[in-house]
């Protein structure tokens, strides 16, 4: 992505060190022992500390929960749009004006009235700065008609608008300036009071939250990497503390393990097209990189490790028992196309036909050859924590008979090698969009999306239609079709330029005492997700 904060979110690199032994933990086990005698205040450490602070126009909270600031919409425990800072939305009948009442009892953490004017600044700012994560390149222009009336106009009719209202917290032009993440001012449900960088957050619950009030005064947030997670629970230092999966199996004195179902996804992504010569342009994040392979662009070749990899077996191993097969990006969303979920994986005699069909002949090496060309693939990850997955995925490849070297780097050394070799991938949020951002011709190179190159006219055709439907429930359908509409599409039953392997459950040590309640599913990245429900945790 254009933005580093965003690029390491997007791609799992979410964790800092916390200073164990410093004045962070031993403020922190302070904070723990007032809590546990009044239940007034919480430790919890969910993980990452953002890089770019707590600011929603540089992407703070688009993939999670934004603790400050409010958006105009949210997305409810079943994931439905629901009203925010605004109470509704309505759409003209050409499609390209949006209409938004806001509520009027909004206050922002300084005391001043959130109106339509900040709604605008938040805006126009945000598509002024080519905020990555929110897209606002079709956005006209935004009006402010009163206090709490903001008009939207689209250059084109776009559905996915909806997901931009949900996705943007908005900021307060009074208050907003070149370091305004470092000490947000917001009318959201955390007022901020202190951020010790590399350590610790410190809120308290805003009272003039419009919103359901939280049962808590002070919340302090620790940012931890894995080590530290397990120092932390051993400590005793925080009431949740967010651990790897690998470690979900340890017991730890004085907490329960609460497993999140989520649609944090691990997949492999194959080179679709042929190399021809071809260079990434200047809009990709390396330009003049190779495009294509001539293995993974034979379908059969892709096709055969979709029906191989035996997704159950991974999640017993590589994530000890806590994930859920993967069959897409957007699995058990409302506009997943479940005609498409994976029934005959870990089908490695059916992979093998496949292949046999397809003209790839197993040598005396047990590798396959076409052509004169050897079935081996390099596959690429980025992070530790993935190694097993990426292990999996070669040993899956050898029974097949196609050679797989998995190699751990960097994300700088991946990145000019993405469209051409395999990549481990994670992706996975609450916006329909991404499924069109990861497999839309138009988006071919841009960014880290649809770095494959997987082009497909009709594929196409079905997103236009799901942008330029009158509702989001309308779109829904034209996903579903871009995913399989019995002939084509880009699922496993079509194209298949992805393989999906498992969704990982994010894993939490609750203190015990503590009920958290029902979790929404949770998308790709850090653990602030969890404070969706927090008005709604209780102490027993």
């Amino acid at each position: 992505m254009q933005n580093k904060w965003l690029r390491r979110l997007l791609t799992g690199a979410l964790s800092v060190t916390l200073l164990a032994g410093c004045g962070g933990m031993k403020e922190a086990q302070d904070s723990v022992s007032a809590g546990k005698e009044d239940h007034e205040n919480l430790v919890l450490g969910l993980g990452y500390e953002p890089d770019g602070g707590f600011d929603p126009i540089k992407g703070s909270g688009h993939y999670g929960t934004s603790l400050f600031q409010s958006a105009l919409f949210k997305r409810d425990v079943d994931l439905k749009v629901v009203e925010d800072l605004a109470t509704e939305y309505k759409i003209s009948d050409d499609r390209l004006v949006y209409e938004v009442t806001l509520r009027d009892d909004a206050r922002w953490t300084d005391g001043e009235k959130v109106t339509s004017k900040d709604v605008v600044f938040t805006y126009e700012t945000s598509k002024k700065q080519g905020t990555a994560s929110v897209d606002l390149t079709n956005l006209e222009k935004a009006e402010a008609k009163d206090d709490t009336h903001v008009t939207f106009v689209l250059k084109k009719p776009d559905i996915g608008f909806v997901s931009k209202m949900v996705s943007l917290g908005i900021v307060p032009e009074h208050a907003y300036g070149d370091d305004y993440g470092e000490h947000p001012v917001g009318c959201g449900p955390f007022k901020f009071v202190e951020w010790k960088k590399g350590q610790q957050l410190i809120t308290e619950v805003n009272e003039d939250y419009y919103g359901d009030k939280i049962p808590f005064k002070k919340v302090t947030f620790l940012f931890l990497d894995p080590q530290t997670q397990i120092t932390t629970a051993k400590a005793k230092a925080a009431d949740v503390i967010r651990i790897p999966v690998t470690e979900a199996d340890q017991k730890f004195e004085g907490y329960h393990l609460e497993t999140v179902q989520t649609m944090d996804n691990r997949g492999v992504s194959f080179p679709y097209v042929k190399r021809t010569g071809e260079t990434t342009g200047e809009h990709t994040i390396a330009p003049g990189s190779v495009i294509g392979n001539d293995i993974t662009s034979d379908i059969a070749i892709r096709k055969a490790f979709d029906v191989a990899i035996d997704r159950q077996e991974l999640i017993d191993g590589a994530l000890n028992g806590h994930g859920t097969k993967a069959s897409s990006i957007c699995d058990g969303m409302p506009w997943f196309n479940e005609e498409t979920a994976i029934t005959n994986d870990g089908d490695v005699e059916g992979a093998k036909k496949i292949l046999d069909e397809a003209g790839w002949i197993e040598g005396s090496d047990g590798i396959r050859e076409k052509n004169g060309q050897k079935a081996s693939l390099d596959l690429w990850y980025a992070y530790q924590d993935r190694e097993n997955l990426a292990l999996a995925f070669a040993e899956t490849g050898k029974k097949i008979g196609i050679e797989i070297t998995p190699k751990y780097a960097e994300w700088s050394e991946i990145e000019p090698k993405m469209y051409s070799e395999l990549v481990l991938f994670g992706w996975g949020g609450y916006d329909p969009l991404e499924i069109y951002y990861s497999y839309s011709s138009n988006m071919r190179g841009v960014d880290y999306y649809n770095t494959n190159y997987y082009s497909n006219k009709k594929v196409d055709d079905y997103f236009d239609k799901a942008l330029t439907s009158a509702s989001e429930e309308e779109s829904y359908q034209y996903f579903k079709k871009a995913q399989w509409d019995g002939e084509t599409g880009l699922s496993g039953l079509g194209d298949c330029p992805w393989v999906w392997m498992v969704n990982e459950n994010h894993c939490y040590l609750v203190r015990d005492g503590l009920d958290i309640g029902r979790q929404k599913v949770q998308p790709h990245g850090g653990g602030w997700p969890i404070l969706d429900t927090i008005a709604n945790w209780t102490w027993k």
